[in-house]
């Protein structure tokens, strides 16, 4: 078996290695800096939890906790490299497992190729701004994109590692930066108050945006399960991950909230208008300075790459356990014969990014970029960008909300049955709040998000018919100790 061209390198990664690659791929920080703002209120509706951010991110947390603990009693079960499309095919069948892995990882290459973008664009900025050199972003998005492909193709105990440094070093600056703020009373020393933690301080329909926009701060906890061929203990250690991924970055995302509500002084409206308060506050005088906003700047940009690396280890894994069971392109199953990584995935994921970045340069931004100031253009790489989170996010939500069903049907008779009733139903109604949240009064060109995602999966349902009819040309390995 492990000569096989299909098998990933067995007993790589530790128990810190899984849990690493859920906390990277949610990236506390980066969510920190750009969906924050989100709850607040900064959203196409307009509408969001003001100074109660902090008790709607805790909402939000438990809500997808509920998805996580479902997840959990999975990964106990199933020790497959597939995760939440093998889980699927558990619950309802290969038919539907199929329709699920082509959302679930055709939204992690969409991801994916967004991250670049970002990177790029945010990398320019610093370099200008520090350094007074213009160097085209497409530049340096391409620099990431070869980096990053390399760590995913080297190994996973390279990728996992490259994640826990980048994601040590710019969550410890920021979770201190955070204690400052705190420390010093927030804006004039005296803005402390219990408000960001009451649910009351704003209206109730106010705080339910705030909660559904929050759920996508989490989105990416599960992917440790992605891991499970790679690791010496799966039964112990993806389900810990899991869990424990969620209630680490849930407290950092509470305090992280916490200090930007009392920086702003309480006042939510300063707060939503400085677009990104955690680059704001590292900037201003009271907290801050110049020379600090660019160190945070580049903390923000290594929080992005972890990102990145997380999702093309998930992705790259997912696409080959559907690959080596015939349900992908045998090429996706593919691994490289020393390093015992998914080096077909790998490229997929390199040539999507790649015609994304060239597309953006070709067209001038693919969408609009058009702003409310006539005489200012967005940058190039932000519309497309915009966009592509949005579907990805939008995607991803829509499998927490498949796989919280999934659990209700197909972990029955395996778990306690009110537990399993509570966490799903929890699944079920954070997931598609996020959905909701994801479409609701989207603003062109993210209103064409549904219909994108309607396109993707009836395409995904014409391709599940089209191989459901083969016999695999590769049956899937089954590790030690786990099932199918």
């Amino acid at each position: 078996m492990s000569d096989s061209p299909t098998t990933l390198g067995r007993g790589r990664v530790s128990m810190t290695g899984v849990l690493t690659q859920s906390v990277g791929f949610m990236g506390p920080v980066f969510s920190v800096a750009t969906l924050l703002p989100l709850i607040v209120g900064l959203s196409a509706s307009g509408r969001g939890a003001g100074v109660a951010t902090p008790i709607a991110v805790v909402i939000a947390g438990i809500g997808i906790f509920g998805a996580g603990w479902v997840i959990a009693q999975y990964a106990k079960r199933i020790h497959l490299c597939g995760s939440l499309y093998e889980y699927i095919c558990d619950a309802f069948g290969p038919r539907t497992g199929i329709v699920a892995g082509w959302l679930y990882f055709g939204a992690m290459l969409v991801l994916a190729a967004a991250t670049f973008l970002v990177l790029g664009g945010l990398t320019q900025d610093f370099v200008l701004t520090t350094f007074g050199v213009d160097v085209a972003w497409w530049v340096f998005a391409l620099l990431f994109l070869a980096a990053v492909t390399a760590v995913v193709v080297v190994g996973v105990q390279v990728s996992v590692r490259a994640q826990l440094a980048l994601v040590l070093i710019s969550s410890a600056a920021v979770l201190i930066f955070s204690i400052v703020i705190i420390a010093q009373g927030g804006l004039g020393g005296h803005s402390l108050s219990a408000a960001p933690l009451n649910p009351f301080s704003v209206g109730g329909l106010d705080l339910l945006y705030g909660v559904l926009y929050g759920i996508n701060m989490f989105i990416g906890f599960e992917s440790a399960a992605n891991l499970a061929e790679e690791t010496d203990d799966p039964k112990r250690h993806i389900p810990r991950a899991v869990l424990w991924s969620l209630t680490i970055v849930g407290v950092y995302f509470v305090i992280t909230a916490y200090a930007q509500a009392v920086g702003f002084g309480l006042d939510a409206e300063a707060w939503k208008a400085s677009v990104f308060p955690l680059q704001a506050l590292a900037s201003g005088a009271d907290f801050g300075s110049p020379v600090f906003g660019g160190i945070m700047a580049v903390i923000i940009i290594l929080d992005i790459a972890a990102v990145a690396i997380g999702v093309g280890v998930a992705a790259t894994r997912g696409m080959l356990s559907m690959a080596r069971a015939g349900r992908l392109p045998a090429v996706l199953g593919t691994v490289h014969p020393r390093f015992r990584t998914p080096v077909g995935g790998a490229a997929l994921i390199a040539a999507v990014s790649f015609v994304a970045i060239l597309l953006v340069v070709v067209t001038d931004g693919v969408f609009s970029r058009a702003t409310a100031d006539p005489a200012t253009l967005a940058p190039q790489w932000a519309p497309m960008f915009g966009w592509m989170a949005g579907v990805a996010g939008a995607g991803l939500a829509l499998m927490y909300l498949a796989v919280s069903v999934a659990g209700a049907r197909g972990l029955w008779h395996q778990v306690n049955r009110v537990k399993l009733v509570v966490a799903a139903a929890a699944g079920i109604l954070v997931a598609g709040g996020a959905v909701f949240g994801a479409v609701y009064q989207a603003a062109s060109p993210l209103d064409t998000v549904p219909w994108v995602l309607g396109v993707w999966i009836l395409l995904g349902i014409v391709w599940s018919f089209v191989v459901s009819r083969r016999t695999p040309a590769v049956p899937a390995p089954v590790p030690a100790g786990g099932q199918q």
